[in-house]
């Protein structure tokens, strides 16, 4: 086979392993995830005599979630605030590796297509059949 084909092989197995890889990572989380932004705010409450008025705000954590294109906000206790803000954080994880996921079977399609061109073969050698264009959306290639 053409060296061309070699390189595009090695490729796709190197694409592959790394899709795996994260897909690996998806298959293990056995926590729950929680969909939105965990933050703090600080306020006064407007008591004169309050330790706020003298500058020490009163802080409360709350998450933050759009639902139906409204930016909906829930107080989260003390005592849910490290579950919320691990559950948050491995939910933003999730969302990142199933874009890289999807990012890198784009690319082995993109490869695949490239072996299958590499492969082919003129024929019949006097008017060879050109390789069939492609159709659907293209594959986004990232640094290729």
């Amino acid at each position: 086979m053409s060296k061309d084909a070699s390189k595009i092989r090695q490729g796709l197995n190197l694409t592959e392993e790394r899709r795996k890889a994260k897909l690996e990572h998806l298959l293990h989380e056995r926590l729950g995830l929680i969909r939105g932004f965990f933050g703090k705010r600080a306020r006064v409450c407007g008591n004169p005599g309050c330790r706020c008025a003298r500058g020490e705000l009163h802080e409360a954590k709350y998450l933050s979630a759009t639902v139906d294109g409204v930016t909906r906000q829930v107080h989260v206790p003390k005592r849910d605030e490290v579950t919320v803000a691990e559950g948050v954080k491995r939910y933003r994880l999730w969302k990142k590796l199933r874009t890289q996921i999807a990012e890198l079977s784009d690319g082995e399609l993109a490869l695949i297509d490239e072996l299958c061109v590499a492969l082919l073969r003129a024929y019949p050698p006097s008017d060879p059949i050109p390789p069939a264009r492609r159709r659907g959306r293209k594959p986004r290639r990232n640094g290729r």
